[in-house]
């Protein structure tokens, strides 16, 4: 026998080992899907659909992924303003804030300052991720209100193959409602600390000839932390490190949402302002001239035709 056949051997046991460890990791993961519906619900209740696994509609203990939904539900439930406070309670997923921008990151892994750029984001379908940095902020600033949220999609591990780049940790689809949830017009007021103050209005309906709309107005405004301390500018000349009222954010949002029969015409305009108290990017400190601003419109118009349970075209 030669003296490289046990390396061999050695070789071939380890890629085997592998293959069947691939195969249980899978195979678990697949089955904490259908572990997180009881058997009850299994049996004799509704079992979520999802979309975004394989960009057709699908039973979650059918999807070849693992998946999380959020409803809308839950987000009243929980008390979530913003899509970030979603994304901080599943398993997974860890996020930060650096007083200009929220960061969330997956798997252990998340690169301070990379703009969210490894995952993807879509609301409706529509690409979310700008054409600059291709990151995502789902914080203050994301394109619709979290009340007009439907549910939140969760499709964790890379997808590119079916959505291109961005989407290597995950794909996050918010759906949003339709003018039959609102069935009228609603109106919502909040207030809170730091000055903060948020509003929102919007209207639905579905008429009888299969029309269907949805507007709303919302704007949100904070002055944020009055006095923030940074050692690192502990100095007379930089007001001893001491930021004050250098903190502030608002944000305005306009969505609309449109359909009849197998189309779908979707529109936001959405501007978010934040004072920057760190001076980051070697600005000057506690100066309330350094601000970052940022604004988005979109208009999108979707046909939709299903041939088949399994098969959806859009265009």
């Amino acid at each position: 026998m030669s003296k490289r056949q046990p390396l061999y051997y050695l070789v071939a046991m380890l890629v085997i080992g592998a293959f069947f460890a691939g195969q249980v990791i899978a195979e678990t993961e697949f089955a904490d899907l259908e572990s997180s519906l009881d058997d009850e619900e299994l049996l004799f209740g509704d079992i979520p659909s999802v979309f975004s696994a394989s960009k057709y509609e699908q039973k979650v203990t059918e999807a070849p992924a693992r998946i999380s939904i959020v409803t809308a539900d839950e987000i009243q439930r929980y008390g979530h303003r913003t899509l970030m406070d979603v994304l901080n309670t599943l398993p997974g997923f860890q996020t930060s804030y650096d007083r200009n921008y929220s960061y969330t990151g997956a798997r252990g892994f998340g690169v301070p300052g990379d703009f969210n750029t490894r995952i993807l984001m879509l609301v409706d379908g529509h690409r979310i991720n700008e054409n600059i940095f291709d990151g995502v902020v789902p914080d203050r600033g994301f394109v619709v209100d979290i009340d007009l949220i439907d549910r939140v999609e969760v499709v964790r591990g890379p997808a590119s193959s079916l959505y291109g780049s961005s989407a290597f940790f995950g794909v996050i689809n918010v759906i949003t409602k339709r003018g039959r949830d609102l069935q009228g017009a609603e109106v919502s007021v909040a207030t809170g600390s730091q000055e903060s103050y948020q509003g929102r209005i919007s209207y639905g309906e579905r008429f009888d000839n299969g029309f269907e709309m949805l507007l709303s107005a919302s704007g949100y405004d904070s002055e944020g932390d009055d006095r923030l301390y940074y050692p690192e500018f502990d100095d007379p000349a930089s007001n001893n490190g001491i930021a004050e009222n250098v903190d502030d954010a608002n944000n305005r949002n306009l969505y609309a949402k449109l359909s009849y029969g197998d189309f779908t015409l979707s529109g936001v305009y959405e501007e978010y302002e934040k004072g920057v108290p760190t001076a980051s990017y070697e600005t000057l400190f506690n100066d309330s001239r350094t601000r970052t601003w940022e604004g988005r419109v979109y208009l999108d118009l979707k046909y939709q035709l299903t041939w088949s349970t399994i098969l959806v075209q859009s265009s």
